[in-house]
């Protein structure tokens, strides 16, 4: 019944599509220009359209500035391929070694151990090492290749060698030594410091005798850092240490604490951490330096909320007219909410957006990263960092990775008409290199 019912129904349909003719630009049908199937009347067909885009953007010789990595360690000049790939983990082993707090570092059981070569990330260190090295992709073949460069030039000239591969003209390192301690000589070309505001904070706890006290030893010491040290911003963890949806701490309320978080109450420390980070956004204008701050997640133990690092959790200390004029990086582009720090710095008039850890660890979601920030942020906000430490590969590997991701945006925006080909290339020296040395005041 069904059938005899829709059956001449779908026939004349059928018979009515075929036998109209459509405009070969709009695709709308043309009255009066029905004809009949088998018809000798030739039907125009509707042109396919791409846009074609003369050249690809290339990046390869744009400078780097790495906005964020740390220290590399001289224990590192030779290390096994297992080694090589759990640079790239930052979980949770599943061995807890006394004494070791980095739970990355726990030993780990076979099974784990299983799993280390098969990240994301690891697969493209292989890979790409096996392109500069012109070697076997494979992790154990790109290992003794790495350890045989090491042995002949040592650990420094191996990361001088793939600066220079990548292009990273400049680091800014996540380090309290001294600008002419060895370890920082590891790290090839010139080399600027943030402050780490942690450390700092809690030796003047313990030597301080009121909240006034501390945080008048605090300010004094960011001074001197800042003007007579050549230190260019401070690094802060106030989403793990407090939580970025804590309610702000003013002078007098801290005051009350101190006590309490001088005897180590956990709580109370708290109340410090904001109070003095508080106090440290206005310090920060009058000093003309940026404040970075841990944003996202990026794995290990967490002893709190996870989503407490979300950058929108800032919004009611940010949108205070007190805090307009700071500058505050958003470090780790806010894995995974980076929708979210891309609108925090497209939003907040001094706020910028810094995809290290995202680049390299994302590797194989890379330019989709990309393109979530990038879509909201404006591009003279965004810089790329590392988060390197330990080894060289890791600031090499984000240096390249990012300009792979950024050659694949911007060609996409070029492609579909959403970027001039001119403003696509100056996107990505911006992203790569200018943004970073505008902020820092480094010369081109």
């Amino acid at each position: 019944m069904i059938a005899k019912f829709f059956g001449p129904l779908i026939a004349f349909l059928l018979d009515k599509r075929l036998s109209t003719k459509y405009h070969p630009r709009t695709g709308n049908a043309i009255a009066g220009m029905g004809v009949s199937p088998g018809s000798d009347v030739p039907v125009q067909k509707i042109p396919s359209f791409r846009m074609e885009v003369s050249a690809v953007p290339d990046f390869n010789r744009c400078p780097v500035v790495d906005n964020h990595c740390h220290v590399l360690e001289p224990e590192k000049k030779t290390i096994e391929p297992i080694w090589l790939a759990r640079e790239f983990f930052h979980g949770i082993a599943d061995t807890p070694i006394p004494g070791v707090a980095k739970s990355k570092l726990w030993g780990a059981t076979d099974d784990l151990l299983f799993h280390f070569p098969h990240m994301g990330a690891v697969l493209t260190v292989v890979c790409q090492l096996a392109k500069v090295f012109d070697c076997e992709p494979e992790l154990s073949t790109v290992t003794a290749e790495r350890n045989r460069r090491t042995a002949e030039v040592g650990l420094a000239g191996y990361a001088k060698m793939l600066y220079e591969d990548a292009g990273i003209v400049c680091s800014v390192m996540d380090s309290n030594l001294p600008i002419n301690d060895p370890i920082l000589d590891l790290t090839p070309g010139p080399r600027i410091r943030l402050l780490q505001m942690d450390p700092l904070l809690r030796t003047l706890l313990e030597s301080s005798g009121s909240y006034t006290e501390l945080l008048r030893a605090f300010q004094a010491g960011v001074e001197k850092s800042m003007r007579q040290d050549g230190f260019v911003g401070i690094k802060s963890h106030l989403g793990e240490l407090v939580g970025f949806g804590a309610a702000p701490v003013e002078a007098d309320e801290a005051e009350r604490h101190f006590s309490a978080a001088k005897a180590g109450d956990g709580e109370a420390f708290k109340k410090i951490y904001m109070a003095v980070w508080l106090a440290t956004m206005i310090q920060a204008q009058e000093l003309k330096f940026p404040i970075h701050i841990h944003t996202g997640i990026t794995g290990g133990l967490w002893n709190g909320p996870v989503a407490n690092c979300d950058p929108f959790l800032l919004v009611p200390v940010l949108r205070q007219p007190r805090f307009l004029r700071t500058r505050l990086v958003l470090l780790h582009a806010g894995h995974p909410w980076m929708q979210h720090a891309g609108m925090m710095a497209h939003t907040f008039p001094h706020v910028w957006v810094d995809m290290g850890w995202t680049t390299p660890w994302t590797s194989q979601r890379i330019v989709a990263c990309y393109r979530d920030v990038i879509g909201l942020a404006p591009i003279s906000k965004i810089m790329i960092g590392s988060g390197g430490h330990g080894s060289p590969e890791v600031s090499w590997l984000a240096a390249k990775t990012a300009k792979i991701a950024l050659s694949e945006v911007l060609t996409d925006s070029v492609r579909l008409g959403l970027m001039c080909e001119k403003d696509a290339e100056k996107a990505g020296r911006m992203i790569l290199h200018d943004n970073a040395a505008r902020m820092y005041g480094l010369s081109s």
